[in-house]
């Protein structure tokens, strides 16, 4: 079995039944308090958006009355909290920007640019706090019984979730039924960076910093940073949920075998693997389970110390296993540690104060000089010993 055939297995139970099959138990973006749906259009040099909030009817505006349209319906810096765009078209985003950049410096109607701005910053990052494409949104969490092509219009999408209305406020029908259920575990973690950019972009627009301005090399580096992490623990968190770690054992990304604890002081445990196409390496750290992808265990913890294939079979061999270690014959199921979010967080404190400090080589440009220093006995010895 490979991933493209549980793919297939998928789609044609779809069109066998005629609805959609899921492919996440929990809901891959988190509900906001502030949706607005919204879809923009350019002509020539005219851009007409479209949008409405829950509770209001849709309205439509071109050129700077947009931006006013907008505003009314809270996307704009002055507000609290931020507002959340949903949409169903890639080019969107693309053609408010445009019109954001036309907002006069220092006016209203700039404050609601640079709130689009703030949306076209956040645009990558997983989670859906500030930007939510439903047709993204959708393919993560189903599947359709059609062509899979079709997966990348709304049409088929409203058609199968059976939401007739086709205007923005059915929009709005889409992201309830994406957010419905529980959500994946750590979303509110990413919410929490979306938060404190948000507060970012109020005290730099308050203070008169232009947000058209290209960012600095300390910014996109920490920018960069951000994304990262935000996709590793995006990803750490598809894999919490049991349909997602189907899937993935036909990847690579779960594995799963049968444990036979070694008893020496190490705590090792050597794992027969059920196939060969293991993502796990020597020196990844992992969490394991005693049972399949789909059961909820207690967990342990070690690190794959080797990885040989011995008569056809795979057998990783874990050291430093802490936790609901496994027994003699267990049927465990592997995959790799998720983030710590602290850890990131702490991470990119200290490469934002790295980039903060004057005479740091990351601000100056400046390559780091070679130099020698003294080094204690015991490690050189144990740099000269072979492993």
């Amino acid at each position: 079995m490979t991933a493209e055939w549980f793919d297939l297995g998928q789609r044609l139970r779809a069109a066998t039944s005629g609805h959609a099959v899921p492919r996440l138990m929990h809901a891959p973006v988190a509900g906001v308090l502030h949706p607005v749906a919204v879809r923009a259009r350019r002509r020539g040099d005219q851009i007409t958006v479209t949008a409405a909030a829950p509770g209001q009817r849709p309205a439509t505006a071109t050129g700077h009355a947009a931006l006013d349209l907008l505003g009314a319906l809270g996307v704009t810096l002055a507000a609290s909290s931020p507002a959340t765009l949903v949409t169903d078209d890639p080019a969107t985003l693309g053609s408010l920007y445009r019109l954001a950049l036309t907002a006069a410096p220092d006016s209203d109607a700039d404050t609601v640019a640079a709130h689009i701005a703030w949306w076209r910053d956040r645009a990558d990052y997983p989670a859906g706090r500030a930007v939510v494409d439903t047709l993204s949104a959708c393919r993560t969490r189903w599947t359709l019984g059609t062509d899979p092509a079709a997966e990348h219009h709304p049409g088929p999408w409203r058609s199968w979730l059976g939401i007739p209305d086709d205007s923005v406020t059915g929009l709005l029908d889409l992201y309830a039924l994406l957010t419905a259920g529980p959500p994946l575990p750590w979303l509110d973690v990413l919410a929490e960076d979306d938060v404190w950019s948000y507060g970012s972009a109020q005290s730099e627009h308050s203070d008169g910093l232009d947000w058209r301005r290209p960012d600095s090399t300390s910014r996109a580096a920490l920018g960069l940073r951000s994304r990262c992490d935000a996709a590793d623990l995006y990803a750490a968190a598809l894999l919490t949920d049991p349909i997602c770690r189907r899937r993935a054992v036909h990847t690579g990304h779960v594995v799963t075998g049968t444990a036979k604890p070694l008893g020496d002081k190490l705590k090792r445990v050597e794992v027969t693997c059920t196939r060969l196409d293991s993502r796990l390496r020597p020196g990844n750290a992992l969490t394991g389970w005693v049972g399949g992808p789909a059961t909820s265990a207690a967990p342990f913890t070690a690190s794959v110390t080797s990885a040989t294939v011995h008569a056809g079979h795979l057998i990783l061999t874990l050291s430093g296993t802490t936790g609901a270690a496994p027994g003699d014959g267990d049927p465990v199921t592997l995959t790799t540690a998720p983030p710590n979010p602290h850890r990131q967080r702490a991470g990119r404190k200290t490469y934002r104060a790295l980039y903060s400090a004057r005479r740091s080589w990351l601000t100056t440009g400046r390559t780091p000089t070679a130099t020698r220093r003294p080094v204690p006995l015991d490690v050189l010895v144990a740099g000269a010993e072979p492993d």
